[in-house]
């Protein structure tokens, strides 16, 4: 009745995630969840942006963290009770994603209040970490404005991933995981000191999605890292301890991690970015060297849903997909090992030459 999408009093999280998925799930079926309530979801996406922004700080304040939500413990694993910039970019990302849902359903008065909203918390953020950046003596997105570099910065790569936020390129987002990888990487893989101390199968594959999105290999080895790491069930305990490789914390069979191994494989195949596709940037070189057809899909995208084949040949690839939609304005067949390809969006097949 409040707007608040309440997980756990403190986290503040919530609501941009659920106004996401709830516009994520409408692009790609054109539809709203069905309910036996029959839900009235247009005011349910109204309060809970409305509860965004009622939540949020002063932004008038001289304070480092002037209009950004107040402090929480957030996702649980970033450490004590802080300004998180995690919850912020989720909140943002809620507040257009709203603003979308608002232009489906011809309530552009909702829709402008919503962006303005999301702008002047974005801005917020900015101004944020422009004095992150001038007391660390570089561009890094630590966890909140009052922390230094540590493990818990992993939370603020969220606008690169998933939320695509900020550019593949952004020199902070891609600064901020050399860090991550440089300090805090154990076993090949992301490891977490506060609270949910272990190796972090579904924060890796965030770093291994960042990377992937850039055209970094290194994203590759982190992917590699976490299948290692699965179970004989193909599972990922909520942490892992670095010696016995078996569950130290949390849910034995982790939901979060489980879901980001099904991303992660998606977006190796077909990955939506900006107003295109980009396809196989996270294919494994091994997987080619097998020489056998390699095939995805139907995965759905805003496009409709797309359908990857990959055929190993001498010399290279051919690449041939299907989209049941209209076409982006662009694709890109980027896989590792291989001469990208630059296509119009009306293409549907192409052959990348390998590269030594």
């Amino acid at each position: 009745a409040t707007g608040y999408f309440h997980s756990q009093e403190g986290e503040w999280d919530s609501n941009g995630q659920a106004l996401w998925i709830l516009e994520r799930f409408h692009a790609l079926t054109g539809r709203w969840p069905s309910t036996s309530a029959g839900r009235d979801w247009h005011t349910v996406v109204r309060r809970g942006a409305e509860w965004i922004a009622r939540k949020r700080l002063d932004a008038d304040s001289d304070r480092p963290e002037a209009g950004l939500l107040p402090a929480g413990f957030s996702a649980e694993h970033l450490g004590p009770n802080d300004y998180y910039y995690w919850d912020d970019e989720w909140a943002v990302a809620g507040l257009r994603a709203a603003a979308r849902l608002m232009d489906a359903e011809a309530d552009a008065p909702a829709a402008r209040w919503m962006r303005a909203e999301a702008e002047d918390l974005a801005q917020c953020i900015d101004r944020a970490q422009a004095n992150d950046a001038r007391r660390l003596g570089a561009a890094l997105l630590p966890a909140s404005p009052l922390r230094r570099m540590d493990a818990g910065a992993i939370g603020s790569v969220v606008g690169g991933y998933p939320l695509q936020q900020r550019p593949a390129n952004d020199a902070a987002l891609l600064a901020t995981v050399d860090y991550l990888l440089a300090a805090h990487r154990v076993g090949g893989g992301f490891f977490q000191e506060m609270i949910h101390a272990g190796i972090n199968a579904y924060l890796t594959l965030h770093l291994a999605q960042i990377l992937m999105r850039a055209g970094d290999d290194r994203g590759l080895a982190l992917i590699e890292a976490v299948a290692d790491l699965a179970s004989p069930t193909g599972q990922w305990p909520e942490a892992i301890h670095p010696h016995t490789r078996g569950g130290c914390m949390g849910d034995g069979q982790h939901v979060w991690a489980a879901a980001e191994w099904v991303s992660v494989m998606r977006n190796a195949f077909c990955r939506e970015e900006d107003r295109g596709l980009v396809l196989g940037a996270g294919v494994l070189p091994r997987w080619l060297a097998a020489g056998e057809t390699l095939s995805f899909g139907p995965t759905p995208t805003v496009y409709g849903a797309v359908s990857v084949t990959i055929t190993p040949e001498s010399g290279g690839c051919q690449v041939e997909w299907r989209i049941d939609g209209g076409d982006p304005a662009w694709i890109t067949v980027a896989l590792p090992g291989h001469a990208p390809v630059a296509l119009a969006g009306e293409a549907r097949a192409t052959r990348v030459e390998a590269v030594a």
